[in-house]
């Protein structure tokens, strides 16, 4: 996340606080500082891609409580109304006239008689909207003061929500979900109208698990964790509708996908191995719905004594794609693999003796591991 919302909401309170106290006129109504309505239900900002322009979007109001004449006590409670599951992200400030003896509460609750509260941290300000529904936000004042305010209690409240509902991906577009259960996964549903690559940037707290799951959601990947320096897991995926099933310890996701249509022109045997051309990169993929072992086949071909660079990289984030290049001209072969986003093993393939190969043919052969090996590649010699 590009931001602490924390952080964002000490800075808020603190601006709260500043802001002079709009007098609303009656027990029970909150004022939006925003636009200056009176309203008898509260709403909120929904922050949807999680961009630092986005984060600094907040619904505030003012809260005016009063007592019942003879009691210590003044009460206000409003509705807040979600279409989902999520996080929301709350802070509620007492403007305190008497100080020395008087104390604030808010808390929310699942029933409009506030017999049941839902989690709430003042330390985090955070609540966990379990689903969608109806909430009651109570903002309490209790006075110990003989002389008490006659205009009664004032709270400055901001909020922002992040829903936490399954969700449709859109490529190269950021999606923000609220995690609000750690124990159960999001899922998320990307449609690919062609064969090819499948990347998935991830901005979390705390490392992720991504398995790709096919359309009837079941698991055709190893779990790949993606942790928060790397912040990518990638996938090669025929054309067809799939979903990422994510989960881990963070509040939050932050979620891209981007795809990229490759064409694989490869040879399916060694007699059909594809020519490489000097200079000249080539793509290829090993998708979840091919079977371990499936070899790519490509063929490089000397007019005389040279040096050969071979240029191999990829992204893999289930199995392993591995590379094997072997020629009369050397002794055994060279082998890499490739098992992490952006991977990079490129080398120069040499004798023992020499920086030269030997004028000949020479085969590149690239083997998908096992089963659930999907990812992508480049090759390119010279």
């Amino acid at each position: 996340m590009k931001k602490k919302l924390s952080l964002i909401f000490g800075i808020l309170l603190m601006a709260l606080l500043l802001i002079p106290n709009a007098k609303v006129q009656a027990e029970g109504v909150a004022e939006d500082l925003n636009t200056g309505e009176k309203v008898e239900e509260l709403t909120t900002v929904i922050i949807k891609t999680g961009t630092d322009k986005e984060y600094e979007k907040q619904q505030t109001y003012s809260i005016l409580v009063t007592a019942e004449e003879g009691s210590n006590k003044a009460e206000a409670v409003f509705p807040m109304t979600f279409t989902q599951k999520g996080i929301l992200y709350c802070a509620a400030a007492y403007l305190d006239s008497n100080p020395a003896s008087t104390y604030d509460d808010f808390a929310i609750y699942s029933d409009e008689e506030c017999t049941k509260s839902i989690s709430y941290s003042s330390y985090s300000n955070t609540a966990i909207i379990p689903s969608k529904g109806t909430y009651y936000l109570k903002f309490t004042a209790t006075d110990y003061n003989e002389e008490k305010p006659i205009d009664g209690y004032y709270f400055a409240f901001t909020s922002k929500f992040i829903g936490g509902a399954d969700r449709t991906l859109t490529d190269k577009a950021w999606t923000v979900a609220g995690n609000t259960d750690t124990s159960k996964p999001i899922y998320y549903k990307v449609t690919t109208t062609k064969t090819g690559s499948l990347t998935i940037d991830i901005e979390s707290e705390f490392s992720t698990r991504i398995t790709l799951l096919n359309s009837k959601k079941k698991a055709i990947s190893d779990e790949a964790y993606v942790y928060t320096s790397d912040g990518k897991a990638s996938f090669a995926v025929p054309k067809g509708t799939y979903y990422l099933k994510v989960s881990g310890s963070s509040d939050t996701y932050r979620i891209k996908s981007t795809f990229k249509a490759i064409t694989d022109n490869s040879g399916t045997t060694k007699a059909k191995a594809k020519k490489l051309t000097a200079g000249k990169a080539v793509n290829g993929l090993v998708t979840p719905g091919e079977k371990a072992g499936k070899v790519d086949w490509y063929k490089v071909t000397l007019s005389k004594s040279q040096t050969v660079d071979i240029t191999f990289t990829g992204s893999v984030s289930s199995g392993e794609i591995h590379l094997e290049f072997y020629g009369n001209g050397i002794s055994g072969s060279i082998t890499k693999y490739i098992s992490s986003v952006d991977s990079d093993k490129s080398f120069s393939a040499q004798t023992y003796d020499s920086t030269k190969l030997p004028k000949g043919t020479y085969y590149i052969k690239v083997t998908k591991k096992t089963k659930n090996t999907s990812g992508s590649y480049t090759l390119k010699f010279n």
